[in-house]
């Protein structure tokens, strides 16, 4: 438990940083090199990437929706069908950002094991 807790925060840090100067797969991309180095086993792969993909995500949106004043996320809740909920909007955020970092932890652990 303390392993993968630590594995989360060091993805959700290593993301961070390099999301402020690559492109947003670039957070994917380091959290499977990440995964390889570590020798993580395919197991609970999907489960760290996804949790540590979540809260970045999650927390990103939130976090730029709260220091860029914008009526973007209130119109995207409402284009979406959220019905004008923006925390639903960083809900969805975060599983869709969830769903592919799981999936680059996956893969990064995949390849250590070929």
């Amino acid at each position: 438990m303390k392993y993968s807790l630590g594995l989360i925060l060091v993805i959700v840090v290593v993301g961070a940083l390099i999301g402020m100067y690559l492109p947003w797969y670039a957070m994917g991309v380091s959290a499977s090199i990440i995964a390889y180095l570590v020798g993580m086993k395919t197991k609970g792969a999907f489960t760290v990437g996804f949790a540590a993909g979540f809260v970045l995500w999650a927390f990103a949106a939130y976090f730029t929706a709260l220091g860029h004043p914008s009526t973007l996320p209130a119109r995207m809740s409402e284009l979406l069908p959220l019905k004008g909920q923006v925390s639903l909007l960083y809900l969805v955020t975060g599983i869709i950002g969830g769903l592919t970092t799981g999936l680059w932890v996956w893969a990064g652990a995949r390849l250590r094991q070929k």
